[in-house]
């Protein structure tokens, strides 16, 4: 039985049968029998850095995947099927875990199809400081400024002004949601399909932190940039990446890319961020634009370590800024703006987190 994939079955109460199988795959010997309970419990082996994907077939019907891929780490996963459509204890149903090799496995994702913005998977900012940048927006915890509806997430930007309780007052109110503490990865593919805002000085971005800092405050710790625009310029947008010393000891690396076609405020455009050990590429609508490769990049604290920063665990940041030194020498500056043009808003359709399936390596 070495190399094989437990095929496992199961009837639930009422009947408690149990029995499982082997297909040819990739665990080894161990198979644990599910417990069997009114909502299946399913326990099975997973090696290290393998991905598996739970499925379930009721009364000989099609196989339907049963949450996301799971990730191995050596010890035994335990996964509770929560879908509205698990079996009662009058059907049987049958589970197996099926490898996945050589693709890309989505781990993450948010589609936006509720009616608010999902907190197992984001937290919101509250900060009204400038993020360092002497921005002119207070983020605010207030779901006007972060809605859910239609299946897009909508962050907006209002000219409304709000003072901190010492005393700091900006003339705008936004959103700034994050990851951190809810989903962070190490290598990947992350996409987020958006569209931006065109006015004056208005600055969205999509971008990842690193979760523990392990090499120090910023931008040490690298910064990934997936996409930010620079207020009216909505024929390009830019990918770049941060990293070196603690500011003011920083740099950065990065290119602009011209949209052929629709500009980034006309349309959703689908952008992306390929993350492997040794390069970094950006995409738009599938095709790559830029690559920075480990040659491009360093870092004070680990200058021996050719991957560093971005060998660590990075979380997810969605945000739409006001004015600051990204606009320093272009003579843009949202006060120009009228006051019909608020609220400007940035719409995303989904954002998706996926890690490659080995052993071959990413095309």
């Amino acid at each position: 039985m070495a190399g094989t994939v437990p095929l496992v079955s199961i009837v639930l109460p009422g009947l408690m049968a149990a029995h499982w199988g082997c297909l040819p795959g990739a665990f080894g010997q161990e198979v644990i029998t599910p417990q069997v309970s009114a909502t299946p419990t399913i326990h099975f082996p997973a090696k290290a850095g393998e991905f598996c994907q739970v499925e379930r077939s009721d009364s000989a019907g099609p196989w339907i995947p049963v949450g996301m891929p799971v990730k191995g780490t050596g010890a035994p996963v335990t996964i509770l099927d929560p879908s509205p459509s698990a079996p009662s204890d009058a059907v049987k149903a049958e589970y197996r875990i099926r490898l996945l090799r050589d693709q890309w496995v989505q781990v993450w994702a948010d589609e936006f199809d509720g009616v608010r913005l999902d907190p197992a998977k984001w937290s919101k900012e509250e900060n009204g400081y400038g993020g360092g940048n002497n921005e002119r927006q207070y983020y605010s915890t207030d779901p006007k400024f972060c809605q859910v509806s239609n299946g897009t997430l909508k962050i907006s930007l209002h000219r409304e002004p709000h003072t901190t309780s010492d005393g700091k007052t900006q003339p705008y109110s936004s959103a700034r949601i994050r990851t951190l503490e809810r989903g962070d990865w190490q290598y990947g593919r992350i996409e987020v399909r958006a569209k931006v805002p065109g006015g004056e000085g208005i600055w969205p971005a999509v971008w990842m932190l690193s979760s523990e800092n392990r090499y120090g405050g910023w931008a040490s710790s690298g910064e990934i940039d997936i996409l930010e625009s620079r207020g009216n310029r909505v024929g390009e947008t830019l990918g770049t990446l941060h990293f070196g010393g603690p500011w003011p000891n920083n740099r950065h690396k990065g290119e602009t890319y011209l949209f052929p076609g629709k500009n980034a405020a006309e349309d959703f455009h689908t952008y992306a961020v390929i993350w492997k050990e040794d390069e970094i590429q950006w995409e738009i609508d599938g095709k790559v634009w830029q690559t920075q490769r480990k040659e491009s990049w360093d870092s004070a604290k680990a200058p021996d370590n050719p991957r560093a920063p971005f060998d660590q665990p990075f979380h997810l940041i969605i945000n739409l800024a006001a004015d600051g030194g990204f606009f320093a020498g272009t003579g843009q500056d949202s006060s120009h703006l009228p006051d019909s043009a608020f609220p400007q808003v940035l719409e995303i359709d989904h954002v998706r987190v996926s890690q490659w399936a080995g052993p071959g390596s990413i095309p």
